[in-house]
């Protein structure tokens, strides 16, 4: 019986590492059961047998890669007492996870829309990220600052700093500067 439970999650495990190099080439919905079937080396119905749906194969794979591309957490934050520290770690450990990710932002972002498990995957994750801008700006009343670190640390600005050709380091530099410029101004 053990023997067989163990040819079952080796089984389940080559199919979500058929289905993470399937996703990453061409999507969610670009890649069918059939596909990941062959990719896997078992029948459309082993697949079917371990996810009964697409959406379950989605949310295994999604809950794959959140464990694999390492958000950032409250522990980015350990020792980090005023604001302008934890900012600049925040800007810091935000631009180096959109550095690691940007390829799945790129792809699957395009599927939102159409794949509820990819939706509600990203609002789990903005309401992670949102829950750490609140404690990078604890202690501080200003709201400006607020939307500020949100619209400065953003997939987005990431992006154009990359596109004017600066790395991670270079733009999370430039991005806390400013950030604690606008924080040290608050104070006034």
């Amino acid at each position: 019986m053990e023997r067989r439970s163990t040819q079952v999650a080796q089984t389940r495990e080559r199919i979500l590492v058929a289905a993470l190099e399937l996703f990453s080439e061409r999507g969610a919905q670009g890649t069918t059961m059939n596909e990941l079937a062959r990719q896997a080396d078992v029948s459309p119905t082993t697949v079917s047998n371990h996810f009964n749906t697409q959406e379950s194969l989605i949310e295994a794979v999604v809950e794959r890669i959140r464990a694999e591309i390492r958000v950032p957490d409250s522990a980015i934050f350990v020792g980090a007492r005023s604001v302008t520290t934890r900012l600049r770690i925040l800007t810091k450990s935000m631009f180096d996870f959109y550095e690691r990710t940007m390829h799945w932002f790129d792809l699957l972002g395009a599927e939102l829309a159409e794949v509820p498990a990819l939706a509600r995957a990203q609002a789990a994750f903005w309401r992670s990220i949102h829950q750490l801008y609140e404690q990078a700006l604890a202690g501080s009343k200003d709201d400006l600052l607020g939307k500020t670190t949100a619209a400065l640390i953003s997939p987005a600005t990431f992006g154009a700093f990359k596109a004017a050709g600066m790395s991670a380091d270079e733009a999370a530099v430039v991005v806390a500067g400013l950030l604690a410029h606008q924080a040290r101004g608050s104070h006034r």
